[in-house]
């Protein structure tokens, strides 16, 4: 695919947050703590993308495709993670949904906080986070969500750093890997019965 990439404009957000959900509209994650019906799901994607991309946008590593949205890829540079407790409240964090099941609340705060631990604990040196890649739809298996990430890996390639991230699905496992990605860590939240993996690309 040759559609050039771009940098995420500001006034964009609201819509690249709209593509977000769509995309992890059927992440065991976002099922779990979600209500059940489609509709509550969605708002709730929305609502935590929306709040990631006015946090990034801070630090101008969101890229998404030229002409329209056909994905959002949103990178935090070394030394930005982890993240800013205060930063997040005033994008849009305090602002929690009802489509939350507050009685999976507990349980959401814990995850959140094992998943931090464990990236501290598999990188604690300088690298590139990616916060989020999500590809509409309408363009998976396509190449795009390839295209978004290589702005980052190149430039992690020419400064000698590190990529990570997490995942939740093994399909996305095989994708990352493809991207150079190395499985670093994997297990399943028992309680929730989620899996999870953590993944490092070295510099190449």
């Amino acid at each position: 695919m040759n559609t050039p990439v771009v940098k995420l404009k500001r006034s964009q957000i609201d819509a690249a947050s709209e593509v977000l959900a769509q995309a992890f509209n059927n992440d065991p994650m976002f099922r779990y703590f979600a209500l059940e019906d489609e509709p509550a799901r969605l708002d709730l994607i929305n609502w935590v993308a929306k709040t990631i991309l006015r946090y990034s946008q801070h630090y101008n590593h969101i890229y998404t495709t030229q002409d329209d949205l056909k994905g959002i890829a949103v990178w935090l540079p070394p030394g930005k993670y982890p993240l800013n407790d205060l930063r997040l409240l005033l994008s849009g964090l305090y602002r929690i949904p009802p489509k939350l099941r507050f009685n999976r609340f507990r349980q959401l705060i814990a995850l959140y906080s094992k998943i931090e631990e464990y990236h501290q604990q598999d990188l604690p040196e300088k690298h590139w986070y990616l916060n989020m890649l999500g590809v509409s739809p309408a363009y998976q298996s396509q190449g795009v969500g390839s295209l978004l990430l290589q702005p980052i890996l190149k430039q992690a390639d020419q400064e000698k750093l590190p990529c990570y991230l997490e995942t939740s699905t093994e399909k996305g496992v095989r994708f990352y890997q493809k991207q150079g990605f190395q499985v670093l860590r994997s297990g399943t939240f028992l309680e929730m019965n989620l899996s999870y993996w953590t993944l490092k690309r070295e510099p190449q």
